[in-house]
Order: structure tokens, then sequence, then C-alpha cells
């Protein structure tokens, strides 16, 4: 069993979006990667986690996971950069507006983590005008524990 849970629900989360979403549409990244970042493009990360309503620690962790979209403030051939926005921050939020999202992550037998909570919480949004970029932030409140890595 491993303890590096952050990175497992991250992994867990990069390959369920991959699935349920257009891969020819949006590039789908986890935190920390070094692969070269293409827009439009979500970032996933478990940047924070802490036991289960004030327990001890026993493995079980509530983690936020972030889900950071990023595409350009610049029009397509086809649409409009605020169209474009909408479609891919829509791509990802009907994948992941599930009733019972951790039970679709589970089906998927993740590496390393068991879900037993997962749900959308807050979304902000926000111009990243350096790079000229719109960028909308998700979070995935989730519940999850470590389970034996095979």
């Amino acid at each position: 069993m491993s303890w590096a849970l952050e990175e497992y629900v991250e992994d867990a989360v990069v390959d369920y979006l991959k699935q349920e979403t257009d891969a020819d549409k949006l590039n789908i990244y986890p935190a920390w990667s070094d692969e070269e970042i293409r827009y439009p493009c979500a970032v996933i990360n478990a940047g924070k986690s802490e036991n289960v309503e004030g327990t001890e620690f026993n493995g079980v962790r509530e983690i936020e996971v972030e889900i950071g979209i990023i595409t350009e403030a610049a029009s397509t051939t086809v649409k409009a950069a605020r169209e474009h926005n909408r479609e891919i921050r829509d791509l990802i939020l009907t994948a992941l507006a599930q009733t019972q999202l951790h039970e679709d992550l589970n089906t998927m037998n993740p590496i390393g983590v068991i879900f037993s909570l997962a749900k959308i919480g807050g979304i902000t949004r926000s111009l990243d005008a350096e790079h000229r970029a719109f960028v909308s932030e998700i979070t995935l409140r989730c519940i999850a524990s470590p389970k034996v890595v095979v």
C-alpha cells in the first residue's frame, strides 16, 4: 500500500476525464507533469488533503482536487474565444456532473486509490492576461483511501 494518495487521485481523475471527453478537443495533464502544456487543457491537482472530519490519521483522506481548465483567449477559425472556452468547460463539467461519480471512478479500477465520495464543489473563473488565457477552476471534493498497488 502506498501513502502517495494525492498522486493516485490525480492519475485516476486524469484517466477518467480522458475516457469521458474528446481527446481531439482538449489535453488533460496531472499536476507536476513534465509534458509540454498545450491549450486547451485541463490540469488536475490534488494539492490539499486532510483527515476525514478531524479524525486521527488512518489513511482515509478528504482531498480537494483542483481542475484547472485553460483555453486561449483567441478566436479559432470556427468559434469565438468565449464560445470555445464554454465548450471546453462544458466537456469537463458534463463528465463530472454525476450523482455517483465516485462509483464511476472506482469502476475504472484506479491504481492505488479507492473513492468513497467525489462531487463538484466550487467553480471560479478568471483571466490570465499575461498568457492571454481563460482559466476556470473546478474543485472536486473527494474522500479517498489508499489500496494495495499490485
